[in-house]
């Protein structure tokens, strides 16, 4: 129980953006996790899994910018080697609903981020589809990208932590 506490502040520390300085876990399901982060803009709030064997990691997080609540997905690979202005298209499909949402290369070569833009009416929605959703695929259209898959259950309980921290900053 102490390595795996161990391996999921190690993960956070990969994971959580590099001006994050405190991370703290709000709850934890079925590998899904989500947690608040302390970075130097101010409060984040996260969710999401790195728990595979294949070096893949998918985290929801929101954040305030500029006094207004921001809703991004981050998705990496550990092998993948992503120039930092890389542009594209990844698909998320929830159960069959299906939010489409461009992404942008970060600092990290093997991580793409998204700002939210999806099919869904909203960020929260799209949370909350999460939060019911059995099974998750991701995919990368126009890309030489295997889709992804990603069982769901028991992140109802790690969602509402995820949405709890984001009404509160």
């Amino acid at each position: 129980m102490r390595r795996l506490a161990l391996a999921l502040l190690a993960a956070f520390a990969f994971v959580a953006p590099a001006s994050a300085q405190q991370v703290r876990n709000l709850a934890a399901v079925n590998g899904w996790t989500a947690y608040v982060a302390q970075s130097d803009g101010g409060p984040l709030c996260g969710m999401g899994t790195n728990a595979n064997t294949m070096g893949r990691f998918f985290w929801i997080k929101v954040e305030r910018l500029r006094g207004q609540l921001h809703g991004f997905v981050q998705v990496g690979d550990r092998t993948w080697n992503v120039r930092q202005a890389a542009t594209g298209r990844i698909v998320i499909a929830i159960d069959g609903r299906r939010a489409e949402l461009n992404y942008t290369g970060t600092s990290r070569v093997d991580m793409i981020e998204a700002s939210y833009q999806g099919a869904f009416s909203n960020f929260i929605n799209f949370v909350e589809a999460f939060a019911a959703g059995l099974r998750m695929s991701v995919s990368f259209p126009g890309e030489q990208v295997q889709p992804w898959s990603a069982d769901l259950r028991g992140t109802r309980a790690v969602t509402e932590a995820f949405l709890a921290c984001a009404r509160r900053i």
